[in-house]
């Protein structure tokens, strides 16, 4: 079987709708949403709904936290908190209602999903370096820990109880032996420096998971995050991959 794992579509329903036509080309059949479905775009509603069909999974990212109520959004930046405040105002109530729904992280076969960390899922941490992969490790007992949060995709590596490292290509095969955490980049926010959309695939019969780039109708977003009077930096920075 084909799985596909995607996150971080931020209310970026060109982008969402180019992944999802790159799902049918990569014939996937199985698909996990990690969460951060609103936050920053000018499409929340439209994209909850379009993920609420298409979604094996779906879990509870940050802004969607912060788009309920439950989350103090004092320590987001201007522009983040300025678009979660605009989010809040557009949602429906059946998005509401949709949002609610979401899990906070889910564990099947041998993975485990979740956007932050598996450590400390609710304080939303990141994971930007070594040390930090190095210090999530013992929190997930499954092969394979999927995350998102970042926006910026890595593969990082473990053989027992030697320290973890980087691997430094798009791609992977699952060995035994080694355990992976895996970021898998973002649908609507790339901030690697990559414009493209960003998700993973896992092949179960090939044992391999890599990422993939999709290329989306970037400056229709932008024209809509425009005329939805999102602040320009938001707009700017999705060109930029930043």
């Amino acid at each position: 079987m084909r799985f596909a794992f995607f996150s971080d579509v931020h209310a970026n329903l060109e982008a969402l709708k180019s992944v999802t036509r790159d799902f049918e080309k990569e014939k996937i059949d199985k698909l996990f949403f990690l969460g951060d479905a609103v936050g920053y775009g000018p499409d929340p509603n439209e994209c909850l709904s379009f993920i609420q069909k298409m979604g094996e999974v779906r879990l509870m990212g940050n802004h969607d936290y912060a788009a309920l109520g439950l989350l103090d959004i004092s320590y987001f930046n201007p522009y983040a908190k300025e678009a979660i405040e605009w989010t809040r105002k557009k949602l429906t109530e059946k998005s509401i209602e949709i949002i609610s729904g979401y899990k906070i992280d889910h564990r099947f076969d041998i993975f485990h999903l979740v956007h932050s960390t598996p450590k400390e899922p609710l304080n939303w941490d990141y994971i930007f370096y070594l040390e930090e992969a190095e210090e999530n490790f013992p929190y997930f007992n499954t092969q394979i820990c999927l995350i998102g949060h970042s926006h910026s995709p890595f593969i990082i590596k473990k053989y027992k109880e030697r320290r973890c490292f980087l691997h430094d290509e798009p791609e992977t095969e699952i060995q035994d032996g080694f355990k992976y955490l895996i970021n898998i980049g973002s649908v609507g926010q790339p901030r690697d420096g990559e414009n493209k959309s960003c998700y993973l695939i896992y092949d179960s019969v090939q044992k391999r998971a890599w990422l993939k780039r999709v290329p989306y109708d970037l400056k229709r977003t932008q024209q809509k995050m425009k005329k939805a009077n999102l602040p320009a930096y938001l707009i700017e920075r999705l060109a930029l991959g930043k």
